[in-house]
């Protein structure tokens, strides 16, 4: 395949996004590559399936940071397709101490370093620092001729090199974790809730709403909220608090645009990002 030929098709599929696990699948019709396997072996390959995606066209495992609802099921993945994981020096690190994932080789593992590119399967995958409490986390910016995604999840705040590569995307898989008022009075003690509305924890709903109205354009074509709270939000409060900003600001979106949450415990369809 031409490495960027401006036919080849461009898709993503949500197969899980929450604390339960996170696992995203982003493809060119023909090979793709799996962002976090926070979901076992046995739903990684049946969600694929179902799509029409067989496991052994992903060629390969990025990694956003080693907390294990992003890397429970790396593990039974990488051993048993032999795959390459690509994550930064402290993830691996992170990832090499879990007992859950200790098991993987260290000739598995490729060092990626943030804001450094590298080509694969036709993308131009760039690695980026987000605030978050794990050492060495990340967003992923995927770029192609014509389109991009940018994804980023677990994070306290939209930092300026997240920001740079979320405004030029055409799709942006983006963190809005937690309603306020849900997590002030909700199960959660002090200390949790100061831990995931702190810098380094989780974006709520206000901020992530804030940084979409002030940054949208007609170039975003798809932006899907990703990592929702089972027990801080809700998807009806996610969209409700984004299209009140767009509102009070004056944004009115393009017919082509369309926003969604992602669901926490099952997948998408093969959503179509550019391309044929």
């Amino acid at each position: 395949m031409d490495l960027f030929s401006a036919l080849s098709p461009f898709v993503f599929c949500s197969l899980a996004s929450g604390s339960n696990g996170n696992c995203y699948y982003v493809g060119n019709g023909d090979e793709g590559i799996l962002i976090d396997a926070g979901i076992g072996l046995r739903s990684i390959r049946k969600r694929l399936k179902e799509i029409g995606v067989a496991l052994k066209q992903v060629k390969a495992v990025f990694i956003t940071h080693d907390h294990i609802d992003h890397i429970r099921g790396l593990s039974a993945l990488v051993n048993s397709m032999n795959l390459p994981v690509y994550a930064t020096k402290e993830t691996w690190e992170g990832i090499s101490n879990n007992r859950a994932t200790s098991d993987i080789s260290p000739e598995k593992h490729f060092p990626i370093t943030e804001e450094k590119t590298l080509l694969l399967i036709g993308f131009q995958i760039t690695p980026f620092s987000v605030s978050h409490d794990a050492s060495g986390a990340v967003g992923f910016h995927v770029l192609n001729s014509h389109h991009s995604l940018c994804l980023a999840t677990d994070l306290g705040h939209i930092g300026e090199r997240a920001g740079h590569y979320l405004k030029k995307a055409s799709m942006l898989v983006l963190e809005s974790n937690y309603d306020e008022e849900m997590l002030t009075n909700g199960r959660y003690p002090v200390y949790l809730q100061n831990r995931i509305r702190g810098d380094k924890g989780h974006l709520g709903n206000n901020q992530t709403a804030d940084f979409l109205a002030e940054n949208y354009h007609p170039g975003m074509k798809h932006i899907l909220l990703c990592h929702l709270s089972e027990h801080n939000n809700t998807a009806n409060l996610v969209l409700s608090t984004l299209r009140n900003r767009l509102t009070e600001q004056n944004v009115n979106l393009h017919p082509d645009t369309s926003i969604r949450t992602l669901p926490r415990m099952a997948r998408t369809e093969l959503i179509h990002i550019g391309g044929l």
